[in-house]
């Protein structure tokens, strides 16, 4: 608003004066009025003498006056009128001109071009039309900020699916983004995702229909038991309300969760569009190929989760640079059998390489657990199971304080427990089972007080149970079976198994459920202390060299957790003739299995 500036009134009153069409006259107070001589034929002013003392601002120049004569043009009022109205109708008509041109040009998809007819086929398609946001370089700002391994757009064959992301955004996207849009890139990226994961083929809202008029699906939500509302994907609607993506409150994708879901096909390596994300949760369906490398730049990912797919190849180192990782499952890639179906018919095999398209048996990811595992100091679930990571376990795993779950097992893992394994006081579940370890537990493994499951069998692990493993008064599962079994070329050493005998204190274990101690040379007598784990649910100690009889503090147990109501066998002892003619080794009443110690065969006897 513009300041208004005083005016001297008396100068406004002599400019107003200045222009007046008739002669007007002063007078003083006191004095009377000036009149002009009405009876003058001549009909001129009358020259009125002025006294030489009278003040300036009294005196007035003589104005020519002609009875006949008519204003000026430009001082007609009517006219003046009428020439602002004309002057604001035209202005009017060029305002909405500009407005029509404008959006007439803004909506225009194509313009008009002269397409000369040839007698043979090009070898590249014809250029598509040009659209008023690719003149504005909306092409090329795709390219240069998404586009990854100097890869453009023209080379790229019209089927690829970072090519019909572009084509939908151009030309099908009713956002109509334009190059400052703030969304343009993570919009694009997750567009990417959907041609890569044949979104047709999706279960739930993946298929906006042929003219990509669906718009809204409902899913019925098991955290909420109610049916929610989502977007479908490659909708007009926002990003933000497809199924599976939550935004912060600023319109950034920060989580994509998919999980079981029906997506077939190759991880986008564009995924990196999607810059701030923080959750990639992609499990239990089709994804086949391996991962890419430029996932190391997604710096702000908390979990990443891409278990039970079909992926293969090396993991890639880049995936250390995740530094704020709590999450990593990139489990039960190896012998996933999932057969999933494409959009156009095309069935996809998890359990062979390529989903198929590659002849050869998926041996999952491979790799080796290097020092750079100590740069996760954030993570909390680490889930590598089921695939083909070789090597030994580095002793820096020991410095991730936060761990919570660490499970590697059916790995081709070999060498020792690494004695830093014991670092760990926050974990609850250590699983290295099916592995090529040749091990002894850690003396101190007692200190690990929060763990619930711990899982060795399968190895080739040897020496006595550590006393203060029945510290681990948390412990529910306690798996350390088959370790004597080994066979070439798993048999590292003859001298396997765990020895000694199972110490008393194993009663402090009360919340233990499940206890393997089979195929072990253990030795001994079996403890009437187990009595006093009172919620087991399974007791193996089948093939030991445990003898005598089964105590009655054990067998009183089978009135309660320790049951076989669901068929399933629980209590496994040598209680049947060994090698088929010899005394059982252990005397046995209650068992629900009785195994030949010689012969390895059980059969039910409850």
């Amino acid at each position: 608003v513009s300041a208004i500036s005083p005016v001297d009134n008396s100068s406004v009153d002599i400019e107003v004066l200045r222009h007046s069409f008739s002669p007007t006259l002063s007078m003083r107070d006191g004095d009377e009025p000036n009149v002009p001589n009405l009876s003058n034929p001549d009909g001129l002013a009358v020259a009125t003498a002025v006294a030489p003392d009278d003040e300036p601002d009294y005196v007035f120049q003589a104005i020519e006056y002609g009875p006949d004569a008519k204003p000026p043009l430009h001082k007609n009022r009517r006219f003046r009128v009428y020439t602002y109205f004309a002057l604001f109708l035209i202005f009017i008509a060029v305002v909405l001109i500009v407005v029509y041109v404008t959006s007439l040009s803004k909506e225009a998809e194509v313009k008009d071009t002269i397409v000369r007819l040839t007698s043979q086929p090009t070898f590249k398609p014809t250029s598509p039309p040009t659209t008023y946001r690719e003149a504005q370089g909306l092409i090329e700002q795709l390219q240069a900020g998404v586009l990854l391994r100097n890869e453009n757009f023209e080379d790229m064959q019209v089927t690829d699916p970072r090519r019909l992301a572009l084509d939908w955004i151009l030309h099908k996207d009713e956002q109509r983004l334009v190059t400052d849009s703030v969304n343009l890139y993570q919009r694009y990226g997750l567009a990417v995702l959907a041609y890569s994961m044949d979104s047709k083929a999706w279960y739930f809202c993946g298929n906006p229909g042929e003219n990509f008029t669906e718009t809204s699906c409902s899913v019925f939500s098991y955290a909420m038991n109610k049916t929610v509302d989502y977007g479908v994907w490659l909708s007009g609607e926002s990003e933000c309300d497809w199924f599976g993506v939550t935004c912060s409150n600023d319109g950034i994708v920060r989580s994509v969760e998919l999980i079981s879901n029906n997506l077939v096909g190759v991880l986008p390596h564009e995924l990196t569009a999607l810059r701030f994300l923080q959750m990639l949760a992609l499990a239990g369906n089709c994804i086949y190929g391996t991962i890419p490398e430029e996932i190391g730049q997604l710096d702000h990912l908390f979990t990443l989760e891409l278990h039970e797919n079909g992926l293969s190849g090396v993991m890639p180192s880049t995936i250390y640079q995740l530094e704020k990782l709590q999450l990593l499952n990139l489990a039960k890639q190896y012998g996933v059998d999932r057969v999933c179906q494409q959009s156009n018919g095309t069935k996809i095999y998890t359990i062979y390489k390529h989903g198929g398209f590659v002849p050869e048996f998926n041996v999952g990811l491979t790799g080796k657990l290097g020092s750079e595992v100590g740069r996760w100091k954030s993570m909390k679930g680490l889930y590598l199971s089921e695939n083909s990571f070789t090597g030994e376990i580095t002793e820096d795993i020991g410095t991730l304080r936060y761990l919570t779950f660490l499970q590697v097992n059916d790995n081709f893992i070999e060498g020792n427990l690494p004695s830093t394994i014991t670092n760990l006081r926050n974990l609850r579940r250590l699983q290295f089972d099916d592995n090529f370890l040749y091990s002894s537990l850690p003396d101190d493994i007692g200190n690990m007080k929060d763990l619930e499951r711990l899982s060795v069998n399968g190895n080739s692990m040897f020496g006595k149970l550590p006393e203060s493993m029945y510290e681990l008064k948390k412990l529910k599962s306690l798996f350390l079976h088959d370790t004597a079994e080994a066979n070439s070329p798993w048999l590292i050493n003859d001298v396997e198994g765990f020895s000694g005998s199972v110490s008393s204190s194993v009663g402090r274990l009360k919340d233990l459920e499940y206890l393997l101690l089979n195929n072990n040379p253990i030795t001994g007598l079996i403890p009437s202390a187990l009595g006093n784990c009172t919620k087991l649910k399974v007791l193996r100690l089948h093939r030991t060299e445990l003898e005598g009889s089964m105590p009655r503090e054990v067998c009183m147990l089978r009135d309660k957790d320790l049951n076989s109501e669901r068929g399933v066998g629980v209590l496994y002892a040598d209680c049947r003739p060994n090698n088929k003619t010899e005394e059982p080794r252990v005397q046995c009443n209650c068992c629900t299995d009785c195994c030949d110690y010689t012969t390895g065969v059980c059969v039910q006897d409850d």
